[in-house]
C-alpha cells in the first residue's frame, strides 16, 4: 500500500508475488487509509487518525466465513471483540472481552470487517505490544477512509484473505518510505582489441550488412503477456514468499470509530 505523499489517506495496493529474480506484479487496486494519512516509522499513536509505516507479518484474518484461507481465521459472532486499551487482549483477537475493546460482529455487520486480514503492527510475532502505539490495523473492506485502516472493496479484501500464507507481508508507507532509488548503472570499461589485418585482397562482393533488429528488451507487458516485474530498489523489509502493498482498512471502533 502505497500513497504518493505521506499526508495523502487514497492509496494503490499492489499485490506481488515473488519469483528468482525479485517481485512480479499480480494485481492493483485502489483504497484508503487513516484519514490523515501514513505517520512516520515508530511514531504512531492511537488517536492520531493515521495508518503506519513499514513492513508487517500477515498470520491472522476474521469475517463473515472462512473463505479457504492457510491464515488463522476467526469466524466473527456476537461475542468478537479485538482488545482496546487497558484490555488483558491488547490487540488481539479476544470473545467476551470488555467495553474498552472494539466490537468486531458490529463491524462486520457494516461491511468493514466482512473479511480482513490483520495487519501486524504493534503485537506479535512482529512486536511486542506498546500500549497506546494504536490496535487493530486491519486490512479489510469498505473502502473508504479510516482510522486507521487499510480499506478497500470487499472482492480486493476477500482475494487478499484467501491467498495470503504465514509469513506473507504488508509493506505500507509514503512512496518515499518505501522505495528508494536504484543505485547508478556502472559502465564497463573499454577494453582495447588489436587491429584486424587487412585482407591481401578486396572481397568480390561487399559483406552483406543485417539489418539492426528491435530489442525486445523494451517490450511492454500488455504485448508479451508477462507481467511486468516491479522494481521494489531496497524494500523496508523483504520477507516471505509473497508482498502485499497495502491501501486502507477501515479500522472503526464502534466508540472510537476503528477500521
Amino acid at each position: 500500500m502505497t500513497a504518493a505523499e505521506a499526508a495523502q489517506n487514497a492509496v494503490l495496493i499492489t499485490g506481488c508475488v515473488r519469483n528468482t529474480e525479485g517481485y512480479v506484479q499480480e494485481w492493483q487496486q485502489t483504497g484508503f487509509i487513516g484519514k490523515n494519512g501514513f505517520a512516520p516509522e515508530g511514531q504512531l499513536r492511537e488517536g492520531q487518525y493515521r495508518s503506519p509505516t513499514g513492513s508487517f507479518s500477515a498470520t491472522e484474518a476474521l469475517g463473515k466465513a472462512d473463505p479457504g484461507t492457510r491464515l488463522l481465521y476467526h469466524t466473527v459472532n456476537r461475542r468478537s471483540r479485538w482488545g482496546g486499551p487497558g484490555s488483558p487482549a491488547y490487540n488481539n483477537y479476544v470473545e467476551g472481552g470488555s467495553a474498552a475493546d472494539e466490537n468486531l460482529w458490529y463491524w462486520m455487520n457494516q461491511g468493514t470487517y466482512a473479511q480482513a486480514a490483520v495487519i501486524n503492527y504493534n503485537r506479535l510475532p512482529d512486536a511486542t505490544p506498546v500500549p497506546g502505539a494504536d490496535y487493530a490495523i486491519f486490512f479489510g473492506a469498505g473502502n473508504r477512509v479510516s482510522a486507521g485502516c487499510v480499506s478497500t472493496t470487499l472482492e480486493t479484501s476477500t482475494r487478499v484473505v484467501q491467498t495470503l500464507v504465514p509469513g506473507d507481508r504488508f509493506i505500507m508507507g509514503a512512496v518515499s518510505d518505501v522505495f528508494v532509488a536504484a543505485p547508478p548503472a556502472t559502465s564497463a570499461p573499454a577494453v582495447s582489441s588489436p587491429p584486424a589485418p587487412a585482407p591481401a585482397s578486396p572481397p568480390a562482393t561487399p559483406p552483406a550488412t543485417a539489418a539492426a533488429s528491435p530489442s525486445s528488451q523494451g517490450a511492454r507487458a500488455a504485448e508479451t503477456g508477462v507481467p511486468a516485474p516491479v522494481t521494489l530498489g531496497l524494500l523496508l523489509v523483504v520477507g516471505g514468499a509473497a508482498a502485499v502493498a497495502l491501501s486502507f482498512v477501515l479500522r472503526m471502533h464502534r466508540k472510537r470509530g476503528n477500521g
